[in-house]
């Protein structure tokens, strides 16, 4: 993966205080090159904003988005010529920083900081990706179009409900709670299997299942990039549990087991353990939890 991405989701919404709001674009900016993209939902598709907010005028939403849009176009122009022709985000030799505006804050930064407006951004993250234009499609089709949303939750949470029956049959499952936030306050993460020893503050151990059995490569290396991205975010940060196994679901043959095995080579690589989740006793073994000295003593 040569590219990495800084993404913000594009909300609207136009009562604040109620909280409740729809997705309607992505933005994104490649960390080395600054390379900008977006895209937007078009002003005329308006029946989710209609039926979430049927009290508000409609001309209102068409009008902040035309704004917003031609305001993100003007600075894409402006930004992106200091970026290779291909589009793809790469360092450009004579890049500047040209739009560094505001004291030390980059693009991304000022970008999606908070702002006094309808539109703002719900969601944030990091993505790796070979293709920028291919990621933003892909960020565009969940976050706002809801496509593929049910097939990776549905079957991970399975995969969750298999890890826990591993566990359980080896009297393992004690140990082992869903921890929500693994990282910082400003970055983390949820696993669904984590070993914290008692007194700490953070997992010692965690198991996370990955589902790659989509439908096409395309999906397979966009949800496991995700992952790696994470991974080596939380290694940055120093928040990586030094004990983490993925238990990897993946197609049996084809090119689908190709981009699985790509993403698992890449997952070891951002230095986390990979097993089959066919691989019961791969995973009991990683799972074993050293007993404390005071239960080995009853025990004896």
């Amino acid at each position: 993966m040569e590219l990495v991405l800084h993404y913000a989701i594009i909300g609207f919404r136009p009562f604040e205080e109620i909280g409740e709001f729809v997705n309607v674009g992505v933005l994104a900016v490649e960390t080395r090159s600054r390379y900008l993209a977006y895209r937007l939902l078009p002003a005329q598709r308006t029946k989710r904003v209609r039926s979430c907010f049927p009290e508000i005028d409609i001309s209102i939403y068409r009008t902040g988005l035309r704004r917003l849009d031609n305001e993100l176009s003007t600075l894409a122009i402006e930004t992106n010529l200091w970026a290779d022709d291909s589009g793809s985000g790469k360092s450009h030799p004579a890049q500047t920083d040209m739009f560094l505006n505001e004291g030390n804050v980059d693009l991304f930064q000022h970008l999606s900081r908070p702002r006094s407006s309808p539109f703002f951004h719900p969601i944030k993250g990091t993505r790796l990706t070979n293709d920028m234009d291919l990621a933003i499609e892909d960020l565009f089709a969940r976050y706002v179009e809801h496509q593929n949303l049910t097939p990776i939750d549905y079957e991970e949470k399975k995969l969750v409900r298999d890890l826990k029956v591993i566990l359980r049959k080896a009297k393992l499952d004690r140990y082992y709670r869903e921890c929500s936030r693994v990282g910082t306050e400003t970055y983390h993460v949820g696993i669904p299997l984590a070993y914290t020893p008692e007194g700490a503050d953070s997992p010692a151990k965690a198991i996370k299942p990955l589902n790659l059995t989509q439908s096409s490569p395309t999906r397979i290396y966009t949800h496991g990039d995700e992952w790696i991205a994470k991974v080596n975010r939380l290694k940055s940060l120093g928040m990586l549990p030094n004990s983490f196994l993925f238990a990897v679901s993946m197609a049996e043959s084809g090119p689908q087991k190709q981009a699985a095995e790509d993403i698992c080579e890449g997952l070891v690589k951002a230095g986390v353990e990979v097993a089959s989740i066919k691989e019961i006793e791969k995973i009991i073994s990683f799972a074993k939890v050293a007993e404390p000295e005071i239960l080995k003593l009853v025990a004896e």
